[in-house]
């Protein structure tokens, strides 16, 4: 036997164990992609967007101010003869002109339109609040998910570890028997093959931590070499129902709940064209400033000033039906959005059923591959007494080995399985944990 695969072996067993991380949770997970999720930021930015454009100046409730002014010079040539025979012949003769005022326009109704534009930017800004809201249930969906993936590969590092403690026993063991002269050769090698094909498995399963912390990391925003340990295990939800979690879908699901925020937004654009056919008042005020100058012509200076206002209205009598035609359309898009809306609702409600059947069977095979753990470990526990006593082949004791750590891994696989599963229902019915 090599000395140095038992050194090798003993030594990484050892760094598995005394490798101090700082442990991460999954709440703080969470919350850290919240933060620093490269696709939350940015949508995040387009819901503050929205928000920024949800003013009653925007929808064109308030007035319109303007302010102008201009400023013109001038050097002409002029030579003027009147019918009295008297001439006006002048060179370089200067001109200014000072030309300054305020406009003021305010729209006093039109037909409803600026109170359906403040509907339609509150229906947008609550549209992009709910665009954010589904970003962060995916991204929280993933993060969760690879969290898991973690706590799950580490509890496969366990069983690897304890197994591999007995290949090295069952080695110290094969030469211990030999050298006494009651062992064979070939129940040393086979330990020595065992140990090798556990370490190898080890290694891939340590391989495959890496690589995961590495996509978690990612989605974090953070360093992909940043080091984290993470929980041991993670706990299960027992108290799902299905007519619970359907009655929150239909209430609480974010796609749904954008679905319905697109059908009433065709709905207010039927209300506009509706709104464009009644008439527009407006209102304007105006103050206005001249101070003209010439050295040629007939006046000398002039200047002006004073205040206009007014009253305006206008009706559209007659558009080529184009009205009649934008009326159809919209009420062809508020029927699409609506069927498109019950087309969701059919396709949630069979993806939440599917999952929740799915996410049952999960528990009762949970429950099956716990007694078969149990019998496999009480039969790995015997024939490892048998093994020591030498009542026991090594053969025989590698089958009750391997059948240990193939129930071992069933379960662990089930269990990951079925917190996937009810990720996915609880972000199906709006339930997830989010940390906002």
């Amino acid at each position: 036997m090599k000395k140095s695969i038992l050194i090798f072996i003993t030594g990484l067993i050892s760094v598995l164990q005394v490798q101090a991380q700082e442990v991460l949770s999954s709440a703080e997970a969470v919350q850290t992609g919240l933060e620093n999720h490269f696709e939350i930021r940015l949508v995040r930015l387009d819901a503050n967007i929205a928000e920024n454009n949800f003013s009653i100046g925007n929808a064109g409730f308030l007035p319109r101010i303007d302010l102008n002014a201009s400023q013109n010079l001038s050097v002409t040539d002029s030579k003027q003869e009147f019918l009295s025979g008297s001439e006006n012949d002048r060179k370089g003769a200067r001109s200014s002109a000072l030309n300054a005022g305020a406009q003021l326009n305010w729209t006093l109704f039109d037909g409803m339109q600026m109170f359906i534009s403040y509907d339609r930017l509150r229906e947008m800004q609550q549209k992009s609040e709910l665009q954010l809201l589904l970003t962060v249930e995916y991204a929280v969906q993933q993060i969760l998910g690879q969290y898991y993936q973690l706590v799950n590969l580490k509890q496969q590092i366990k069983v690897l570890e304890k197994t591999i403690s007995l290949d090295l026993e069952r080695l110290q063991l094969a030469e211990n028997m030999l050298a006494i002269g009651s062992g064979s050769r070939l129940d040393l090698l086979q330990a020595q093959v065992d140990l090798n094909a556990d370490s190898a498995a080890l290694l891939g399963v340590l391989d495959r931590k890496q690589q995961t912390k590495a996509l978690l990391n990612q989605l974090l925003a953070r360093d992909a070499r940043t080091s984290f340990a993470v929980a041991d295990t993670f706990d299960l939800r027992h108290d799902l129902l299905l007519d619970q979690l359907l009655n929150k879908m239909l209430q609480q699901n974010t796609s749904l709940e954008l679905a319905r925020k697109d059908q009433q937004l065709s709905l207010l654009v039927l209300r506009e064209i509706r709104g464009r056919q009644l008439p527009s008042l407006g209102f304007t005020m105006g103050y206005n400033f001249l101070n003209q100058q010439s050295e040629s012509g007939f006046i000398i200076a002039n200047r002006s000033s004073g205040i206009t206002y007014g009253l305006q209205a206008n009706m559209n009598l007659f558009d080529g039906f184009s009205k009649q035609r934008e009326k159809r359309n919209a009420n062809i898009l508020i029927e699409s959005s609506r069927i498109r809306t019950e087309a969701l609702v059919s396709e949630l409600t069979n993806e939440l059923t599917r999952q929740f059947d799915s996410h049952r069977s999960k528990m009762r095979l949970m429950a099956m591959e716990r007694q078969n753990l149990m019998a496999a470990s009480e039969n790995l526990a015997i024939a490892t007494e048998r093994y020591q006593i030498g009542d026991l082949s090594g053969f025989e004791f590698r089958e009750a080995q391997k059948n240990y750590m193939i129930a071992e891994g069933r379960l662990l696989q089930t269990v990951l399985e079925t917190k996937l599963v009810e990720l996915q229902l609880l972000q199906l019915s709006g339930e997830l944990p989010l940390e906002r």
